[in-house]
C-alpha cells in the first residue's frame, strides 16, 4: 500500500483510550489501549503520541506514512477546534486542545468527531454498517447515543448535535432524564436509568430475585442482573422488560418513518444479550412504523462489539479523508 494510505486514531473514554492503527481500506493492523481513569490530560497526552508511534514502528511503517489521525471523542466539545471542553466522563480534563497537540507532536492532520458518531463510521467502515448508504447506528448501553449515516454522508447537524437520539422524547413530563429533560427516550430504555428505577422499586424487597442476582447489594443492581431475572421468568422483571421493549419499538419507529434506513445497526445490549433483547423489539415495531419501512430494515447487532474503540479513531479519520477528496471534485 502507497504511503499516506494509513491511519491512527483516538477513542477518549472515561476509563480507557483506544488507540487503533489502520488502512484506509478498512484493515485494523494494530492497537493499543491506555488508562484513562481519573486522570491529567497533562499525563496522558504524550502518551498518545507515544502510542502512535510505537504502533507504527511495530508495523514496519514510518509516521509519514500516515494521512492523518481521527479523535472519537466525548460531547460536550468543540468539535471545530478539536477542544475537549468538558467531558461527562473525566472531570479533571477541562478545556484540552487534544487535536492541535496531536497535529503538533504527530506532524500530520487530524479531525474530532462526536463518539457516537465515530461508533457509526467504525461499523460503516470496519463492521456492520458495510455496503449500506442509509444506516444508523444506536450505542444501547449505560445511555443511548446515535450515530446516523444518510445518502452515503454522516449527517452532524447544526452545532454537531445531530443523532442524540435518547433525547428524543417519549412521554409527554414523563421520567427525569439526566440531560435535564423529562420523558426522554434514555430515560426509559437507557441501562442506567433501569437499573435506577430498579434500585428504587426494589429497595423494600431484599429478597426479590433481581436483588439477589446483584449479589444481595441494592445499588449493584444493573442490565445483567434484570437479564437473569427475566430468563427465569420473574413476573416484576418481564414487566420492566417488555416496557423497555416498547419504548425501544417506539423510538426506532421513528427513526424507520424519518431515515427509512437499511440497517439500525445496535450496541451492547443486543450482542450481549441477543435474542431476548432484539426480537421483542421487533413483535412490537410494526406498532410505530410502516410496513414497507419495517420489511426493508434490518435490526442487526454491532459486528465490532466490545473492540469498537479500536476502530472508532480511525473510522474518523477515514471519513474526514473521504469528505476532503470529495470536497476537492466538486
Amino acid at each position: 500500500m502507497k504511503s499516506g494510505e494509513y491511519i491512527i486514531g483516538y477513542d477518549v473514554g472515561g476509563t480507557k483510550i483506544g488507540i487503533g492503527l489502520a488502512s484506509r481500506d478498512g484493515k485494523l493492523i494494530g492497537h493499543d489501549r491506555i488508562e484513562n481513569k481519573d486522570t491529567h490530560s497533562d499525563d496522558i497526552l504524550p502518551q498518545l503520541v507515544s502510542s502512535a508511534k510505537k504502533l507504527v514502528k511495530e508495523a514496519n511503517l514510518k509516521m509519514e506514512d500516515l494521512a492523518a489521525f481521527g479523535i472519537s471523542a466525548p460531547f460536550p466539545a468543540d468539535a471545530v477546534n478539536g477542544i475537549l471542553t468538558a467531558p461527562t466522563n473525566n472531570k479533571k480534563w477541562r478545556n484540552v486542545p487534544i487535536k492541535k497537540y496531536l497535529m503538533d507532536n504527530l506532524g500530520i492532520d487530524g479531525h474530532f468527531e462526536n463518539d457516537a458518531n465515530c461508533g457509526a463510521l467504525a461499523e460503516w467502515f470496519f463492521g456492520a454498517g458495510r455496503g449500506c448508504t442509509d444506516f444508523i447506528y444506536l450505542t444501547m448501553s449505560t445511555g443511548i447515543g446515535g450515530g446516523i449515516v444518510a445518502a452515503g454522508k454522516l449527517v452532524r447537524g447544526k452545532l454537531f448535535n445531530a443523532g442524540e437520539i435518547g433525547h428524543t422524547v417519549v412521554e409527554l413530563n414523563g421520567r427525569q432524564c439526566n440531560c435535564g429533560m423529562k420523558g426522554c427516550y434514555e430515560a426509559y430504555a437507557g441501562g442506567r436509568a433501569i437499573a435506577m428505577r430498579l434500585q428504587e422499586e426494589l429497595k423494600d424487597q431484599p429478597d426479590h430475585p433481581i436483588v439477589k442476582f446483584a449479589g444481595g447489594k441494592l445499588e449493584d443492581i444493573d442490565m445483567v442482573a434484570l437479564e437473569k431475572a427475566v430468563r427465569i421468568n420473574d413476573p416484576y422483571a418481564l414487566k420492566i422488560w417488555d416496557e423497555m421493549s416498547l419504548r425501544n419499538a417506539q423510538a426506532f419507529g421513528m427513526l424507520l418513518n424519518i431515515f427509512n434506513p437499511q440497517r439500525l445497526i445496535l450496541g451492547t445490549l443486543a450482542w450481549a444479550v441477543g435474542d431476548l433483547y432484539v426480537d421483542p423489539i421487533k413483535k412490537y415495531l410494526p406498532q410505530f412504523a410502516w410496513k414497507e419501512n419495517v420489511e426493508c430494515c434490518e435490526i442487526v447487532p454491532s459486528e465490532l462489539r466490545r473492540d469498537i474503540g479500536y476502530y472508532a479513531g480511525p473510522a474518523a479519520a477515514i471519513n474526514y479523508l473521504n469528505e476532503k477528496e470529495a470536497a476537492i471534485r466538486l
